[in-house]
């Protein structure tokens, strides 16, 4: 029987070189659908490149733990935490979006009675914690942020599942959008919406729409969202500015972007969906890497005399199977799921991408020993 294992053939011209990747970039964004390893390719590669000399910074955007299981730490938080490895500089950390917004507030603040007023502000206490898109926004600050600092020379950022990375991705031109949008200039005028004046006016009027929008949110509602706007505007250059940094960033060069899927039909369709999504906004895309892809088991059978080892090992077996017949069985389910992996990767083929497929694991990875293991795949 012939002992070859692999996961399948790529042409060396089409094949993912993540050496030189992790050499030559300095932020990579990794992307992909939920539940295809994508958190513990991040970690991975983090690992690689620490090994290879780089100063590496792991930052997971997903509000799931599982970055800090993959590197057999209990819990991370908003700060880069030191892993303890043989060689390299390698460190972790889990976006809070509260606190990054908190002192993003501090840094563009034109005064601290600004700053208290928007802290004590019910609508910024939504937006800094729970309202939606938030955490992809703060986010790309934390991006910028670390990026530009001197501490890691790479950044290797594991977003939230595909359709929030593309969230991640829109978020600055969302803020810009909004900042420059016609309502918020509304509330924002020296006699807008929210003046005195303008809110008796709204009161009094009988248009049964403004009548009903009153009963439904409450003047005061849109005192306290005029009142956070009022005092957020005094920043808007500044997080214009920001936003225009961090989309010049995602442009640039030494930005390169890695779609991570599995052998599966959705996981490959949200891959094909960043690779046309990331071109029209030329942005660089380093390749596909496709986890948990079942390897071949070569195409001969059991010989006869495998069969007679098998058989002389197990006994004399006078009910049920023979071990060599089991055996036989889980060759042919493996074979199985080989050919079924095989022919779900058809559509990577009509996609101009390098590739790189990496063996399905039998157990889950907890410890950075299991992460080593998983990194000596990725190369």
């Amino acid at each position: 029987m012939s002992a070859e294992t692999s996961t399948g053939a790529v042409p060396s011209s089409r094949r993912l070189d993540t050496l030189a990747m992790l050499q030559k970039a300095k932020v990579i964004v990794c992307c992909g659908a939920g539940g295809v390893g994508k958190t513990t390719s991040a970690a991975a590669l983090g690992l690689l490149a620490a090994q290879a000399g780089r100063s590496v910074c792991v930052m997971t955007i997903d509000p799931a733990r599982r970055l800090a299981q993959a590197m057999g730490l209990e819990s991370l938080n908003d700060s880069p935490q030191p892993i303890s490895i043989p060689q390299g500089r390698l460190a972790a950390m889990m976006l809070d979006p509260k606190q990054t917004f908190d002192h993003m507030v501090e840094t563009y603040a034109p005064s601290e009675r600004v700053r208290d007023t928007i802290f004590a502000n019910r609508y910024y206490q939504e937006l800094s914690s729970t309202l939606g898109g938030s955490r992809e926004l703060i986010a790309m600050e934390r991006v910028l942020e670390i990026s530009n600092g001197d501490e890691y020379d790479l950044l290797i950022v594991d977003t939230p599942p595909a359709q929030h990375a593309l969230d991640f991705l829109d978020a600055p031109r969302r803020l810009i959008d909004m900042l420059d949008g016609s309502f918020t200039q509304m509330l924002l005028a020296p006699y807008g919406i929210a003046a005195k004046a303008q809110f008796n006016l709204f009161r009094q009027s009988s248009a049964a729409a403004l009548k009903f929008l009153e009963r439904l949110t409450g003047v005061g509602m849109l005192a306290d969202l005029s009142e956070f706007l009022l005092a957020f505007s005094s920043m808007f250059d500044g997080l214009k500015e920001r936003s225009q940094r961090v989309m010049a960033l995602m442009a640039e060069p030494s930005t390169t972007f890695l779609l991570i899927c599995a052998p599966e039909p959705v996981s490959l369709r949200q891959a094909q969906r960043f690779v046309t999504r990331l071109d029209s906004d030329r942005m660089d895309v380093s390749g596909i890497l496709v986890n948990r892809v079942h390897g071949r088991f070569g195409d001969a059978e059991l010989s006869e005399s495998d069969i007679a080892r098998l058989d002389a090992l197990s006994g004399q077996r006078r009910t049920g199977p023979s071990l060599s017949e089991r055996v036989d069985a889980a060759l042919q389910d493996a074979r199985a799921l080989a050919a079924a992996d095989a022919a779900a990767m058809t559509p990577l083929d009509s996609i101009d991408q390098p590739r790189l497929l990496v063996p399905h694991f039998n157990r889950d990875l907890h410890s950075l020993d299991d992460l080593r293991d998983f990194a000596r795949k990725l190369h």
